[in-house]
């Protein structure tokens, strides 16, 4: 990635490859133009009357590519643009994007219904190729947004936070307290069918936003399960069953984990996404509790897509949480949450084995999404995790 270029003056802003330097009264206005884009076919840029810096359609669906801005790099400030949808798509802008496989991104589910749907704006990370849609139900939101028009949109991004503001309301419609990109800095692309206008960037100006993310919920609460050990991917013996004995052998390599904010064990920063044609592929994880008593705890649990838990050697769980499955779908949506399920743990005095396997598996979506899981535990009483 270059380094930002400073102290550039053009006297013909439409005919450079690099934008204006901002300040904090007056923002850097972007050309959108064919020579400061890395468009790769996804795009066209058209002049026309009342946009003087240019107007960029991104004419490809977001699966297939992105517009990337060149010569740029942006950590904390704000992002300001107006898009006009083509159709019932999903356009939406990255930044801090890295190498096009890590990223922060908000995008649009564009329809008649955004004013009332609360998943009409969502963020979303992108995590070695992957995009974490379904894994963070608490960063989407209504908005008036509207379908085959022109809207404007303000991004505030400071550290770990952003929030969004669209159609110039003085109050933003979606605030992110987190923020989960592996990158705190990097370009900005488009991508959708969409039309992009009037792109400024105010490097530095957060109006105020605090960039510190609120205190970890799963921080010093040893209800969370969140030490584990993690096997290499192995091929799945089966769709539809799988046991204990299918764990890789005693030769096998254990690798820690760390988890995410909120106790969450996201395997997506790990494993990079499995090509369609590939066989399933299956993690398995490892841990220990001890209790100085025999009890039975109830465990809350989120994940994606499928997963099995053994104690002791025993199944204690299995589901599957698969979003294109009629059916499938476990509340909220077919997304991660401590809402999905439950299971009665039961744990003797002294150590106890958890096992766990999970699989990314679901028709048409195997390694392109989020993988992974949270457990919490009802209550930790003379319970410890090695």
């Amino acid at each position: 990635m270059q380094k930002p270029l400073t102290g550039l003056v053009c006297a013909l802003a439409l005919l450079c490859t690099v934008p204006m330097p901002a300040t904090a009264d007056a923002p850097a206005q972007i050309p959108l133009i064919d020579s400061a884009w890395e468009a790769n076919g996804h795009a066209s840029f058209i002049t026309r009357e009342a946009f003087p810096n240019g107007i960029l359609q991104v004419t490809s669906p977001s699966e297939e590519g992105f517009v990337a801005l060149k010569n740029q790099s942006f950590s904390s400030g704000t992002i300001e643009f107006d898009i006009k949808p083509v159709g019932e798509e999903m356009p939406g802008i990255r930044f801090r994007q890295q190498d096009g496989d890590t990223a922060d991104m908000l995008y649009i589910r564009v329809s008649p219904d955004c004013p009332a749907s609360q998943d009409c704006l969502q963020y979303v990370p992108i995590l070695k190729g992957r995009v974490l849609w379904d894994v963070y139900p608490q960063d989407q939101a209504a908005a008036p947004f509207r379908e085959n028009e022109w809207n404007h949109l303000r991004l505030v991004i400071s550290g770990q936070r952003m929030d969004v503001y669209v159609n110039r309301q003085t109050e933003p419609s979606l605030r992110v307290t987190h923020l989960e990109g592996a990158a705190g800095s990097g370009t900005i692309a488009f991508e959708g069918p969409a039309y992009y206008a009037n792109l400024t960037l105010a490097p530095g100006v957060t109006d105020g936003l605090d960039p510190q993310a609120p205190t970890d919920p799963a921080a010093g609460d040893a209800r969370y399960l969140v030490h584990w050990q993690a096997s290499e991917a192995v091929s799945m013996p089966s769709a539809d069953r799988l046991g204990l004995a299918d764990r890789p052998g005693s030769g096998a390599h254990w690798s820690p984990v760390t988890p995410d904010y909120a106790g969450l064990i996201n395997l997506s920063r790990y494993y990079a996404p499995t090509p369609r044609q590939a066989p399933p592929q299956v993690i398995w994880l490892r841990t220990t509790l001890h209790a100085d008593r025999d009890q039975v705890r109830h465990v809350a649990l989120g994940w994606l897509r499928e997963i099995w838990v053994f104690a002791d050697g025993k199944p204690v769980f299995a589901g599957k949480n698969r979003y294109n499955v009629k059916g499938g779908r476990k509340a909220p949506d077919g997304r991660l949450s401590l809402e999905n399920d439950g299971f009665d743990l039961p744990l003797h005095r002294g150590a106890n084995s958890v096992v766990v396997a999970i699989d990314a598996n679901t028709p048409d979506m195997r390694g392109r999404y989020g993988w992974g899981f949270i457990m919490r535990m009802d209550r930790a009483d003379g319970i410890t995790q090695q």
